[in-house]
């Protein structure tokens, strides 16, 4: 969180945190090319549309208080020049990456929580909290079958003695992120929103499994890898 925007934020730092996508940066790391995003959501939201990034009342943000006051007209126009720049960041990045390759491949990674009923709670039920979601609402329907087979080279695969719970479209929608490249770049960009229930570690506490971690992220690595050879092999 900027400095300037701690005494404005109502959440403090754990209840950040628990919203956040915690230790994604260790899947996306794993790839040549990545970008970890550091900056809270709660300072920016880079998957939302440029009206809605910046949270300024309860309503944006799941209930939680997100202002201790009105934030000052000046810091709120730097925040909003600081997502201008990343998304211009991103469009010169692929813009440069598209001149060499016909087409490229976007793994946009998040994680969600699944025991909000606390945390002595049980789990949320399985039928809605797989273990790895695959979203497609914010992709042309040319490309689903392509998703599809990564679902099922990811579902099935052995985690700690039980087997992954892999599906495409349930419980996210898909944010603004993907929307916006598959807009941008029509036809030249598949961007597949990822995300990873926190079986890797506790949502309430922020700990996580070493283990847990490094085999779910092995495992998601190597599907992927194994399914652009197969699907891209050129």
């Amino acid at each position: 969180m900027p400095e300037e925007l701690l005494p404005l934020t109502g959440v403090d730092e754990a209840g950040r945190l628990q919203e956040e996508d915690p230790l994604t940066g260790k899947f996306a790391g794993r790839f040549a090319n990545n970008i970890i995003v550091h900056t809270s959501r709660f300072a920016l939201d880079l998957n939302r549309s440029p009206e809605k990034a910046i949270y300024l009342q309860p309503e944006d943000a799941w209930g939680l208080p997100v202002r201790t006051q009105e934030l000052p007209e000046q810091l709120l126009h730097d925040m909003q020049i600081s997502y201008q720049e990343w998304y211009c960041l991103v469009k010169y990045q692929i813009t440069r990456m598209l001149s060499r390759h016909k087409l490229l491949i976007v793994l946009d990674l998040h994680s969600y929580n699944h025991r909000r009923g606390g945390p002595e709670a049980p789990p949320d039920p399985q039928v809605m909290n797989p273990d790895i979601i695959l979203g497609r609402s914010n992709m042309p329907e040319q490309y689903y079958d392509l998703v599809e087979n990564l679902r099922e080279r990811l579902d099935g695969k052995d985690f700690l003695g039980e087997l992954l719970d892999c599906r495409c479209d349930v419980k996210f929608s898909g944010g603004y992120f993907p929307r916006w490249l598959h807009n941008t770049f029509p036809g030249r960009v598949l961007c597949i929103a990822v995300e990873f229930k926190k079986i890797f570690m506790n949502e309430w506490t922020g700990r996580h499994n070493p283990a847990a971690l490094m085999i779910l992220s092995e495992i998601f690595t190597e599907q992927v890898q194994k399914w652009l050879k197969t699907v891209f092999p050129d």
